[in-house]
């Protein structure tokens, strides 16, 4: 049984790799040692999810006009870097930088900066300037709160380690992400992948339940704080929640989620035996949170996932979420 379990893993490993080299949302399709520098005319903006694009004109080596697509972050993030609905416009004289395909034959490119009116917009989330004058204190879990850059972004969307079974790493060998992937059709990540990629969120401490909204995928989450069980409940994409509180802590409890092709990691699958436990903890100074989780699904994960981060009480951020466009989710499946 170990070795069986054992040549999954590395069959999952190396299927994993395979999948950061070619999956879109990896920027493995992009030439990230090469920096392009375009000088043209905005032609479109587009202010969508999952991605932001910026469309310019510019001309080739040989003097012909060709139009750029600029693939940029999703809104949560590009928002945090300055970017808004009206920062362009078509007819805009823009100089922007960016990493190149790696199929020559496309023009397009990953968004390092834009810059209109000697004003440089970065694109890159690591570029959010999370500095404060002050730093605000929260008197509950309520309020907007700011989910940083962490490594937990490149574990969900490249779990190169993760312990796999039999069934997990044949979910994992099947996948190709240019029709598996469920973003295609803007079906939102789940839980507790949904909970750390980076961007605003926002919490509502109720009485009888606890409302968690994310502005990346547009999800809100209910948290049954009046409820001791699941039983009865529908299954969903994000599971239903049941929660209490020890001292100051809340925990939650959430299964009955639906199945889901990318529903523990990208590219491996989750079903009915998924089972996430959760905890919310304000620090003691109350100026950040710490979240923590413990992830299990038995049918396709071979030992827990555990894990934690601190987000920052920012109540001086605006929660905007902006719904996903299945048009910008299918882009990047065209040749």
């Amino acid at each position: 049984m170990r070795l069986i379990l054992e040549q999954s893993i590395l069959t999952a490993v190396l299927f994993l790799m395979m999948l950061s080299a070619t999956a879109h949302h990896s920027r493995a399709i992009y030439d990230q040692e090469r920096t392009v520098t375009i000088e043209g005319v905005v032609t479109n903006y587009e202010w969508t999810n999952p991605h932001v694009y910026l469309y310019v004109e510019s001309q080739d080596d040989s003097g012909d006009a060709v139009v750029w697509e600029l693939e940029g972050n999703v809104t949560t993030i590009m928002r945090r870097l300055g970017w808004s609905k009206d920062t362009f416009a078509p007819g805009d004289r823009v100089i922007a930088k960016a990493n190149p395909s790696r199929n020559s034959t496309r023009m397009m490119a990953y968004l390092e900066s834009a810059e209109k009116d000697g004003i440089t917009f970065a694109g890159r989330p690591e570029l959010i300037d999370r500095t404060e004058a002050s730093r605000p204190r929260a008197d509950s879990l309520s309020g907007i709160w700011d989910i940083p850059v962490t490594s937990w972004i490149r574990q969900f969307s490249e779990p190169l380690s993760w312990p796999l079974t039999a069934s997990g790493a044949e979910s994992a060998e099947l996948y190709d992400d240019l029709t598996m992937n469920p973003q295609i059709e803007c079906t939102p990540r789940t839980a507790p992948w949904l909970m750390i990629f980076t961007g605003v969120q926002k919490i509502e401490v109720g009485d009888s339940s606890i409302s968690i909204l994310t502005e990346y995928n547009t999800v809100e989450r209910t948290v049954h704080m009046n409820l001791t069980s699941h039983d009865g409940a529908d299954v969903s994409h994000q599971g239903h929640s049941i929660g209490w509180w020890e001292g100051d802590v809340l925990a939650v409890d959430t299964t009955h989620f639906a199945d889901h092709r990318s529903g523990n990691a990208r590219g491996i699958r989750s079903g009915s035996q998924k089972h996430l436990v959760e905890r919310f903890e304000l620090n003691p100074d109350r100026t950040n949170l710490t979240y923590r989780f413990e992830l299990k699904d038995p049918e396709y994960l071979a030992a827990p996932i555990t894990g934690e981060l601190q987000a920052a009480y920012r109540p001086d951020l605006d929660f905007v979420p902006v719904t996903c466009s299945p048009e910008a989710a299918r882009r990047f499946t065209k040749d």
